[in-house]
């Protein structure tokens, strides 16, 4: 009997012993499993916060894109206008050499001031032009007439530039250094550069005039190489993924 007693409880014992290690299994199991499920849901709303913040960036990137396109736009509209007058003015002038120079000499002075707030793109060489053009007209070097034509073809160049894309070579400044670097323009809104030592960078926007930014993102710095690229194999057209490199003047 007592045998019989000793044996139940050491059965009972061990049943106990099993299901208390199982139970300590299930609760360590559990708690895993509930931890597993808590990270689970931390990632899955922090992939949501990504995608929300991807999302909104976007759609900021879609309305500065067309804010920037309104205002060159309107910047294409005002050169226009500007060459509308000159057409005007010339045509009340045209009677009258001495009339028509004063005409010329305020064409040029216009066309100036908007080459100076543009993108830095070859801006001593074309205000040069201009300077050549106005001290020639006013010299009497070269008729008024002429000086118009001159004028005229200034205009028209600087309307094409808008609609221009296009790799070019120019001295800029990087780091307080003049380099001459080659220039990726896409239209009057961005100005890429890349050095001869493979730096790269774009042009920014300071106040009243501009600077050259250099570039060390290696994503960014493979995204402007990428632009140089297309655009030597004559691709300027189509879809490219760039840096926010966008400048624009005032439209006045």
């Amino acid at each position: 009997m007592s045998k019989i007693k000793i044996s139940t409880a050491l059965s009972l014992m061990l049943s106990f012993s099993v299901l208390s290690a199982n139970s300590e299994d299930l609760a360590t199991s559990l708690m895993k499993l509930r931890g597993d499920v808590e990270k689970l849901d931390s990632t899955i709303a922090e992939e949501k916060e990504s995608y929300k913040s991807s999302i909104k960036s976007l759609l900021r990137q879609k309305d500065d894109l067309k804010s920037l396109l309104s205002r060159e736009e309107l910047k294409i509209k005002q050169l226009e206008q500007d060459i509308n007058k000159v057409r005007k003015d010339i045509a009340e002038a045209s009677k009258n050499s001495d009339g028509l120079k004063p005409i010329v000499i305020e064409a040029l002075n216009v066309l100036m001031g908007t080459i100076n707030e543009s993108l830095p793109f070859k801006t001593k060489d074309r205000t040069g032009d201009i300077l050549k053009i106005k001290e020639q007209v006013e010299s009497g070097l070269v008729t008024p007439q002429k000086g118009l034509v001159l004028a005229w073809n200034s205009y028209m160049d600087s309307l094409r530039m808008t609609k221009e894309n296009g790799i070019f070579k120019q001295t800029i400044v990087v780091d307080s250094q003049e380099r001459l670097a080659e220039i990726a323009r896409v239209g009057t809104v961005m100005m890429f550069f890349k050095t001869n030592d493979e730096s790269v960078g774009h042009v920014v926007k300071e106040g009243s005039g501009y600077s050259y930014k250099s570039v060390t993102q290696k994503e960014q710095k493979e995204q402007i190489l990428a632009l140089f690229d297309a655009f030597k194999k004559q691709i300027r057209s189509g879809y490219f993924t760039l840096p926010n490199a966008i400048v624009s003047m005032e439209a006045k």
